[in-house]
């Protein structure tokens, strides 16, 4: 794999990640979003979008509340996979597999290249955010955006990622709430 090769992933990650949230934001324009994001695996298998709004944030307590689970809206804030956008716009991010793909089996690869990978994702959204996708100024200081993975078992995990995509604003509930979930 070259330089290219990651520039290629880098750019194709954003463009999927554009067209989703694009259409999700058309889909859905009266929401309040305050989260965008990729989650993969350690590994580095090809990304998958999930994306939080207050109103998201509202029909998920509704739905866990109507399955008998009691839960609070801070329970669920960050909880992403529970998010009603939680794989909006997947199709678009299937078509990013063959890239992944020619890397080779994401088990067998060098610890490099996935590493590689994941600085691509990371990448694609910041590429994203310096042509003003999530906002500017007051805007872009209610969004978090980020790339996590399940091993992120540690909220100090989740947040490395997130201060490096942020401005400071954006990060104050998303940093306390995380850092609240570690002291439990």
């Amino acid at each position: 794999m070259t330089m290219d090769d990651f520039a290629r992933i880098r750019s194709a990650v954003a463009d999927a990640a554009r067209e989703a949230w694009t259409q999700l934001r058309a889909e859905h324009p009266a929401d309040d979003y305050y989260y965008f994001g990729l989650w993969t695996t350690q590994v580095a298998h090809r990304p998958a979008p999930t994306a939080c709004s207050e109103q998201g944030l509202r029909l998920a307590a509704e739905s866990s509340r109507a399955d008998g689970r009691a839960v609070t809206f801070s329970e669920l804030r960050w909880a992403v996979n529970a998010s009603p956008y939680d794989l909006f716009g997947d199709r678009a991010f299937a078509r990013l597999e063959p890239l992944f793909e020619a890397c080779g089996d994401p088990y067998d690869r060098p610890r490099a290249v996935n590493e590689a990978l994941l600085d691509a994702m990371e990448g694609a959204l910041a590429d994203l955010d310096a042509q003003g996708f999530f906002g500017s100024g007051s805007q872009r200081q209610r969004i978090v955006v980020n790339v996590t993975m399940p091993a992120h078992e540690r909220p100090a995990d989740a947040l490395e990622s997130a201060r490096r995509l942020n401005p400071a604003g954006a990060l104050r509930q998303y940093e306390a709430d995380l850092s609240g979930a570690g002291e439990r």
